[in-house]
């Protein structure tokens, strides 16, 4: 990874040195450094800010004739256990995300092997500037209180930074983790979205809000009591 190719990364992705460093963590000087070729910066710098740009769907190519940066600009992470899953998604929807978010689309999906009674699965669609990441091949559920809470703490981070870009779909949709990825995305970007103001309204679409949702909202500690208040306390103001 050269000089060029960071440099020509962050043009791909559209974001500021600063971004990078934070998301890399290492200093704005050292990156800046790095770019211009300054200095001999240690391996493991290197391997910070490549593993970051590397998050944000950037890969890097090197031959004896030329060297090439290119952006994955559909992607489909096959994170299956749902904690790290849930901090990936996270990490995507937090303000140093390198993946600036324009819009996110909650839906719901049958298992393949499901016969129409089992819990739907709780998936995203995170559109960006110039990416799109579906996350469908996690098991996210509200099943019972340890999945609500993963579901809930998701919601939260999205409603904390993205309030007015959420959408969802009101309808269970079947299971979408077979299909060819373009045609998924593209078949989710041709239905109907609807504009996400309360959680109720997309949980409602697959389970039931007040009836077994709602009183997650009553234990203290739950991310679910912070996700109401939040909500309520932004409808409020």
């Amino acid at each position: 990874m050269s000089p060029s190719q960071i440099r020509a990364a962050r043009a791909l992705i559209g974001v500021k040195q600063s971004d990078l460093a934070r998301a890399a963590g290492v200093s704005l000087a050292t990156l800046n450094n790095i770019e211009r070729g300054v200095g001999d910066p240690r391996s493991s710098t290197l391997e910070r800010i490549e593993t970051a740009l590397a998050g944000a769907g950037v890969e890097f190519e090197d031959d004896p004739e030329r060297e090439t940066v290119t952006l994955r600009r559909i992607a489909r992470p096959t994170a299956y256990e749902t904690l790290f899953a849930s901090q990936r998604v996270l990490e995507l929807l937090g303000p140093e995300s390198l993946t600036p978010v324009e819009k996110v689309l909650f839906y719901s999906r049958r298992d393949g092997d499901d016969d129409g009674e089992g819990a739907a699965r709780i998936c995203l669609l995170i559109e960006g500037h110039n990416r799109a990441v579906l996350l469908d091949q996690v098991q996210f559920s509200v099943a019972n209180s340890g999945r609500a809470a993963e579901v809930a703490a998701i919601l939260l981070w999205a409603f904390s930074f993205h309030a007015n870009t959420l959408f969802y779909l009101d309808q269970v949709l079947d299971d979408t983790t077979a299909g060819d990825l373009p045609e998924v995305v593209r078949r989710l970007r041709a239905l109907p979205w609807r504009e996400l103001r309360h959680p109720s309204a997309f949980f409602d679409v697959f389970d039931d809000w007040e009836g077994h949702l709602r009183p997650y909202a009553e234990r203290e500690g739950h991310p679910m009591a912070e996700l109401l208040a939040l909500v309520n306390a932004a409808r409020q103001a």
